[in-house]
């Protein structure tokens, strides 16, 4: 038969057996076959405890109480809580930052932006009235031009006039208050007699007191200052500091006849930007003079005024003198002027007012120059008046049979 067996231990913890199925602690099924086996195997031993089982699982809950026992009584106190110092300080600068943004955008300028144009309106300034000072003039430029001799001799001045000068004798090239070039125009054989430029001379007070003389290749050396240089060809010479002389073949023609011919072409680097280029040949000399317009610039080259109309041979001899004057001479001696047989007849054929013209206009144009006993200087300014117009005299001579 079955037995039924309970029994309650003391105190906490007492197992509960039922209809055998454990026996005890110590039964032969083991500890936890049951329900409440593993708190059956333990045993109370002492007074209990107040222990934390885990929620849902105890028969009490904590609540906490502080007694006011009196000041200096206890071991707790109320104490608020301390606040940090440095939250002010920033919130301060934030605030002082944020001021500052909206001024800036109270007091900027406004932009309107469209598709095609942004119009800002600034605040006006109004500033005191200023006159606004004149406009400065620039200063001109003189203008820049070239002249050319060649043959016996034709010339083009700066501003395009055909002047010519058969007669022999000194004559201004270039003549003003700082520039002095000088030409002597003597006649050759090949020319019947009508002047061809023998030499040229370029001096006056831009030189310094320096003169420089160039002639044709039969008539000597080049000369500075009366001593002869660059015997040597090719060949440099500096005089001072002030100016170069080049002597070489290089170099533009100025009459294209000459081309065949060897050339032996100096070149004269001077103050004031002023460039002679003189060709010379066996007999006469060619030359290109290239410089700035001077004041009170005149003589066979012309006066520079930009009308070739008044660069006649007439019209300059009235302005200048039909010959250099005393005291003005480049060259160390004056040369004499004689007529050949073919010049004589071309005087003959002048025509009667102009050769009337040429005797009362002579002696003044040449002024106090010393004629020699034969009055050959009054006929060969004569010869200029009769035709310094006509640059192919040479030409005529030659067709007339003289």
């Amino acid at each position: 038969g079955g037995t039924i067996g309970g029994g309650v231990g003391g105190g906490v913890g007492g197992g509960v057996s039922a209809g055998g199925a454990c026996c005890g602690c110590v039964d032969a099924c083991g500890c936890g076959a049951g329900v409440g086996c593993a708190e059956g195997c333990l045993v109370a031993t002492g007074a209990g405890v107040m222990t934390n089982v885990g929620p849902g699982r105890g028969e009490y809950i904590v609540e906490t109480n502080y007694k006011f026992v009196g000041p200096g009584s206890g071991n707790l106190s109320v104490i608020s809580p301390k606040e940090i110092f440095w939250g002010r300080i920033v919130c301060l600068i934030l605030t002082i930052l944020l001021l500052l943004a909206l001024l800036f955008l109270l007091l900027r300028p406004t932009s309107t932006t469209t598709t095609s144009t942004t119009t800002t309106r600034m605040v006006p300034v109004v500033l005191p009235a200023t006159e606004a000072p004149p406009p400065e003039t620039p200063i001109p430029v003189p203008p820049h031009g070239e002249c050319t001799y060649w043959g016996d001799p034709h010339i083009h001045t700066f501003d395009g006039g055909y002047p010519s000068f058969y007669g022999e004798g000194e004559l201004w090239i270039v003549k003003c208050a700082a520039i002095w070039i000088q030409g002597r125009y003597r006649g050759t054989k090949y020319t019947k007699g009508l002047a061809a430029t023998n030499k040229v001379a370029v001096g006056g007070p831009f030189l310094k007191g320096h003169v420089i003389i160039v002639g044709n290749l039969e008539d000597g050396p080049i000369t500075v200052d009366g001593s002869p240089v660059l015997k040597d060809f090719p060949g440099t010479f500096h005089v001072g500091e002030i100016a170069t002389i080049t002597y070489n073949a290089e170099g533009k023609l100025v009459d294209h006849a000459t081309s065949e011919w060897e050339k032996h072409i100096v070149h004269m680097e001077l103050p004031m930007g002023v460039r002679v280029t003189v060709l010379r040949w066996s007999n006469y000399v060619d030359f290109r003079v290239a410089m700035q317009k001077q004041p009170d610039q005149d003589g066979g080259c012309g006066n520079f005024n930009g009308d070739p109309s008044d660069d006649t041979t007439f019209a300059i001899y009235e302005r200048i003198g039909a010959r250099v004057e005393h005291g003005k001479l480049l060259f160390h001696h004056r040369a004499e002027c004689t007529l050949t047989a073919t010049e004589e007849k071309m005087l003959a054929m002048c025509p009667p007012e102009q050769f009337k013209k040429a005797q009362e206009v002579c002696p003044n144009m040449l002024g106090n120059f010393q004629h020699n006993s034969g009055g050959t200087w009054m006929k060969c300014c004569a010869l200029d008046v009769c035709f310094g117009a006509n640059e192919h005299a040479l030409r005529m001579a030659t067709n007339l049979g003289l």
